[in-house]
Protein backbone atom coordinates (compact mmCIF):
# COMPACT_ATOMS: atom_id res chain seq x y z
CA UNK A 1 0.00 0.00 0.00
CA UNK A 2 1.61 3.19 -1.14
CA UNK A 3 1.95 6.21 1.10
CA UNK A 4 -0.46 8.96 1.58
CA UNK A 5 1.65 12.12 0.34
CA UNK A 6 2.49 14.29 2.87
CA UNK A 7 1.52 18.24 1.83
CA UNK A 8 4.95 20.45 3.26
CA UNK A 9 3.84 23.74 5.35
CA UNK A 10 4.53 26.08 2.90
CA UNK A 11 1.83 24.24 0.73
CA UNK A 12 -0.33 24.34 3.25
CA UNK A 13 -0.06 28.08 4.69
CA UNK A 14 -0.60 28.78 1.06
CA UNK A 15 -3.94 26.87 1.11
CA UNK A 16 -4.70 28.57 4.02
CA UNK A 17 -4.32 32.26 2.78
CA UNK A 18 -5.56 31.60 -0.22
CA UNK A 19 -8.81 29.90 1.54
CA UNK A 20 -9.41 33.16 3.86
CA UNK A 21 -9.23 35.67 0.50
CA UNK A 22 -11.57 33.62 -0.76
CA UNK A 23 -13.83 33.87 2.52
CA UNK A 24 -13.07 37.81 2.38
CA UNK A 25 -14.32 37.83 -1.28
CA UNK A 26 -17.68 36.28 -0.10
CA UNK A 27 -16.77 32.39 -1.30
CA UNK A 28 -19.07 29.95 0.69
CA UNK A 29 -17.35 26.63 2.29
CA UNK A 30 -17.95 24.21 -1.32
CA UNK A 31 -16.08 26.30 -3.16
CA UNK A 32 -13.03 26.99 -0.76
CA UNK A 33 -13.23 23.25 0.11
CA UNK A 34 -12.87 22.34 -3.53
CA UNK A 35 -10.11 24.92 -4.22
CA UNK A 36 -7.99 24.45 -1.29
CA UNK A 37 -8.03 21.29 -0.19
CA UNK A 38 -9.95 21.25 3.11
CA UNK A 39 -12.40 18.96 4.45
CA UNK A 40 -16.00 20.27 4.77
CA UNK A 41 -15.95 20.61 8.13
CA UNK A 42 -12.29 22.44 7.80
CA UNK A 43 -14.05 25.15 5.65
CA UNK A 44 -17.26 25.98 7.89
CA UNK A 45 -14.85 25.99 10.53
CA UNK A 46 -12.71 28.83 8.56
CA UNK A 47 -15.42 30.34 7.44
CA UNK A 48 -16.90 31.03 10.89
CA UNK A 49 -13.62 32.09 11.92
CA UNK A 50 -12.69 35.06 8.77
CA UNK A 51 -16.47 36.26 8.73
CA UNK A 52 -17.44 35.67 12.33
CA UNK A 53 -20.62 33.89 11.57
CA UNK A 54 -22.18 30.99 9.78
CA UNK A 55 -22.21 30.05 6.32
CA UNK A 56 -25.30 30.93 4.37
CA UNK A 57 -27.20 27.60 4.05
CA UNK A 58 -28.82 26.55 0.68
CA UNK A 59 -27.59 25.46 -2.91
CA UNK A 60 -24.86 27.63 -4.36
CA UNK A 61 -25.81 29.93 -7.51
CA UNK A 62 -26.64 27.60 -10.44
CA UNK A 63 -28.95 29.84 -12.92
CA UNK A 64 -27.29 28.68 -16.08
CA UNK A 65 -29.44 31.77 -18.06
CA UNK A 66 -28.02 34.38 -15.16
CA UNK A 67 -25.94 35.87 -18.10
CA UNK A 68 -28.15 36.20 -20.95
CA UNK A 69 -31.23 37.52 -18.51
CA UNK A 70 -29.82 41.24 -18.63
CA UNK A 71 -27.37 43.00 -20.43
CA UNK A 72 -25.73 44.42 -17.27
CA UNK A 73 -25.27 40.68 -16.10
CA UNK A 74 -23.98 40.33 -19.52
CA UNK A 75 -21.14 43.25 -19.42
CA UNK A 76 -20.00 42.13 -16.22
CA UNK A 77 -19.80 38.18 -16.50
CA UNK A 78 -17.99 38.79 -19.95
CA UNK A 79 -15.36 41.17 -17.99
CA UNK A 80 -14.86 38.63 -15.31
CA UNK A 81 -14.76 35.68 -17.83
CA UNK A 82 -12.35 38.03 -20.25
CA UNK A 83 -10.06 38.29 -17.09
CA UNK A 84 -9.71 35.17 -16.41
CA UNK A 85 -9.30 33.45 -19.76
CA UNK A 86 -6.42 36.21 -20.10
CA UNK A 87 -4.77 35.31 -16.84
CA UNK A 88 -4.91 31.59 -17.93
CA UNK A 89 -3.78 32.06 -21.47
CA UNK A 90 -0.70 34.04 -19.42
CA UNK A 91 -0.08 31.19 -17.40
CA UNK A 92 -0.75 28.55 -20.54
CA UNK A 93 -2.75 26.60 -17.74
CA UNK A 94 -6.62 25.24 -18.73
CA UNK A 95 -7.19 24.14 -15.05
CA UNK A 96 -9.07 26.87 -12.18
CA UNK A 97 -6.50 27.64 -9.22
CA UNK A 98 -7.90 29.15 -5.69
CA UNK A 99 -4.88 31.70 -6.91
CA UNK A 100 -5.97 32.14 -10.60
CA UNK A 101 -9.72 33.04 -8.84
CA UNK A 102 -8.44 35.33 -6.47
CA UNK A 103 -6.70 37.41 -8.64
CA UNK A 104 -9.24 37.20 -11.42
CA UNK A 105 -12.10 38.27 -9.18
CA UNK A 106 -10.62 40.92 -7.67
CA UNK A 107 -9.16 42.58 -11.12
CA UNK A 108 -12.73 42.50 -11.88
CA UNK A 109 -14.07 44.10 -8.76
CA UNK A 110 -11.43 46.83 -9.18
CA UNK A 111 -12.60 47.45 -12.45
CA UNK A 112 -15.86 47.26 -12.01
CA UNK A 113 -15.91 49.40 -9.06
CA UNK A 114 -14.20 52.12 -11.87
CA UNK A 115 -16.00 51.92 -14.67
CA UNK A 116 -19.42 49.91 -14.76
CA UNK A 117 -20.53 51.93 -11.85
CA UNK A 118 -24.29 51.53 -11.35
CA UNK A 119 -27.44 51.72 -8.78
CA UNK A 120 -26.79 48.25 -7.61
CA UNK A 121 -22.72 48.54 -7.16
CA UNK A 122 -23.26 51.58 -4.60
CA UNK A 123 -20.26 50.95 -2.29
CA UNK A 124 -16.68 50.65 -4.58
CA UNK A 125 -14.61 47.72 -4.17
CA UNK A 126 -17.59 45.36 -2.67
CA UNK A 127 -18.11 42.36 -4.41
CA UNK A 128 -21.25 42.21 -2.48
CA UNK A 129 -23.02 45.46 -3.90
CA UNK A 130 -22.17 43.98 -8.03
CA UNK A 131 -24.24 41.99 -10.18
CA UNK A 132 -21.71 38.83 -9.92
CA UNK A 133 -20.72 37.61 -6.35
CA UNK A 134 -17.47 35.12 -6.57
CA UNK A 135 -19.96 32.67 -6.12
CA UNK A 136 -22.09 32.98 -9.30
CA UNK A 137 -18.39 33.84 -11.22
CA UNK A 138 -17.46 30.36 -9.68
CA UNK A 139 -20.33 28.73 -11.74
CA UNK A 140 -19.97 30.43 -14.47
CA UNK A 141 -16.41 29.19 -15.24
CA UNK A 142 -17.76 25.95 -15.41
CA UNK A 143 -20.40 26.93 -17.76
CA UNK A 144 -17.20 28.35 -19.70
CA UNK A 145 -15.30 25.09 -19.21
CA UNK A 146 -17.68 22.91 -20.30
CA UNK A 147 -18.76 24.89 -23.56
CA UNK A 148 -22.48 26.42 -22.32
CA UNK A 149 -21.14 30.01 -22.56
CA UNK A 150 -19.12 31.07 -25.81
CA UNK A 151 -17.32 34.48 -26.24
CA UNK A 152 -18.37 36.08 -29.14
CA UNK A 153 -16.85 39.31 -30.79
CA UNK A 154 -19.08 41.93 -31.49
CA UNK A 155 -18.70 43.34 -35.04
CA UNK A 156 -20.11 46.89 -35.07
CA UNK A 157 -18.59 47.85 -31.39
CA UNK A 158 -15.67 45.13 -31.40
CA UNK A 159 -16.43 44.15 -27.74
CA UNK A 160 -16.07 40.39 -26.41
CA UNK A 161 -19.31 39.36 -24.66
CA UNK A 162 -20.74 35.56 -23.77
CA UNK A 163 -22.81 34.02 -25.71
CA UNK A 164 -25.02 30.86 -24.52
CA UNK A 165 -25.28 27.93 -26.56
CA UNK A 166 -29.19 26.91 -26.56
CA UNK A 167 -30.57 23.67 -28.54
CA UNK A 168 -31.11 24.80 -31.54
CA UNK A 169 -28.87 28.05 -31.90
CA UNK A 170 -26.61 30.42 -29.67
CA UNK A 171 -27.99 33.56 -27.97
CA UNK A 172 -25.79 35.71 -29.22
CA UNK A 173 -26.59 39.84 -28.52
CA UNK A 174 -24.13 42.56 -27.57
CA UNK A 175 -25.23 43.97 -24.85
CA UNK A 176 -23.80 47.41 -25.79
CA UNK A 177 -24.98 47.52 -28.91
CA UNK A 178 -28.40 45.55 -29.05
CA UNK A 179 -30.36 47.51 -26.30
CA UNK A 180 -32.79 50.72 -26.64
CA UNK A 181 -34.55 53.09 -24.57
CA UNK A 182 -37.55 53.38 -23.66
CA UNK A 183 -40.00 56.05 -23.22
CA UNK A 184 -38.92 56.10 -18.97
CA UNK A 185 -35.35 56.37 -20.07
CA UNK A 186 -34.44 52.98 -19.23
CA UNK A 187 -32.07 50.57 -21.36
CA UNK A 188 -33.85 47.43 -22.38
CA UNK A 189 -32.25 44.58 -23.58
CA UNK A 190 -34.31 41.53 -25.11
CA UNK A 191 -34.47 38.82 -22.60
CA UNK A 192 -33.12 35.47 -22.54
CA UNK A 193 -36.76 33.74 -22.55
CA UNK A 194 -38.40 35.86 -25.71
CA UNK A 195 -34.89 34.85 -27.24
CA UNK A 196 -35.42 31.52 -26.61
CA UNK A 197 -38.79 31.41 -27.99
CA UNK A 198 -37.76 32.98 -31.18
CA UNK A 199 -34.85 30.40 -31.34
CA UNK A 200 -37.23 27.18 -30.71
CA UNK A 201 -39.31 28.32 -33.56
CA UNK A 202 -39.41 25.38 -36.04
CA UNK A 203 -37.73 25.84 -39.16
CA UNK A 204 -39.11 26.07 -42.67
CA UNK A 205 -38.34 23.60 -45.36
Amino acid sequence: MKPMPVKNKSSIGTDLLLAERLIQLGARPPIVSQLCHLTRKQSIAFFKTVQGQSPKQGMLPHDHQWVIRTALNNIHASLFLSMLEDIRHRLSTPNLSAAILVKAFEIYINVASKILTDRQCIQPRSSQHCPLDINRAWYLISLLSSGDLVFILCGRCHARYLGMIHPDAVFSQCPICDVWTDRSGRRRWITAKSKKLTLNKPRTR
